[in-house]
């Protein structure tokens, strides 16, 4: 969805690097990054093998504090918070879904998607309608009760989107969501984070490798060593 500038962004990157020591060698994993990120945006961020994707998402989350640089969330500079600032930010305005799902093995589909609302305290009378509701949302309701050896792949993602919108953050994002999965499921679990774009007015970052999971309306980002070498509307 192409948005007016004329907005303020929900994320911000301004001159932001960041910089790796291994033994005598460094690695300029990100480089001088400028990237304004706004509401109900559909954001694909490509490139290949060590161009600085999934570091984008690391930083942009506040999960790495930059070497250089300044990252903003709604305005407020993540370098002014502490761990546990940051930790609560991350709790409410920031969703996660991983290419390798990272559900707990011990838990059943509605107890993983209630996991962040416990964690924020939410009691269970309530943790339990709304996990509910959002298995119903990624249609797995009828598998609530299964564990994620019990899932397929696409099933244990699904549950990994419903869980990332268990505190209904303002933004998901995805690192590689479809990479452990077939394309013809892939092209499901896209379907499911456009409809959460268009319908839901979720702002999605996704980072991908595969040029087909792109749309119309999207947002494309292009890396190379670090580097964005291209931002456009498709």
């Amino acid at each position: 969805m192409k948005v007016s500038k004329e907005t303020l962004p929900i994320i911000e990157l301004e001159n932001v690097n960041q910089r790796y020591t291994l033994g005598s060698h460094t690695i300029d994993a990100l480089n001088n990054i400028n990237l304004s990120i706004f509401k109900e945006e559909f954001i694909m961020v490509m490139g290949p093998s060590g161009s600085g994707k999934s570091t984008l998402i690391n930083v942009m989350a506040g999960l790495e504090r930059p070497s250089a640089g300044t990252v903003f969330i709604h305005e407020e500079d993540l370098s002014t918070l502490s761990d546990r600032e940051l930790c609560h930010l991350r709790r409410y305005k920031l969703g996660f879904v991983f290419q390798f799902f990272n559900l707990h093995p011990v838990l059943n589909a509605i107890e993983n998607v209630e996991l962040p609302m416990l964690i924020s305290g939410i009691k269970r009378n309530q943790r339990e309608p709304r996990a509910l509701e959002l298995l119903r949302l990624v249609n797995l309701e009828n598998r609530k009760h299964h564990l994620p050896h019990e899932l397929s792949g696409g099933e244990k993602q699904r549950v990994g989107i419903a869980r990332s919108l268990a505190n209904d953050p303002e933004v998901i994002l995805a690192d590689e969501p479809t990479g452990d999965l077939d394309s013809v499921i892939g092209y499901e679990i896209m379907a499911l984070l456009r409809d959460l774009n268009q319908a839901h007015r979720k702002t999605i970052v996704c980072v991908t490798h595969d040029e087909e999971m792109l749309q119309p309306g999207m947002r494309l980002i292009k890396m190379e060593d670090g580097r964005i070498i291209s931002d456009s509307y498709l």
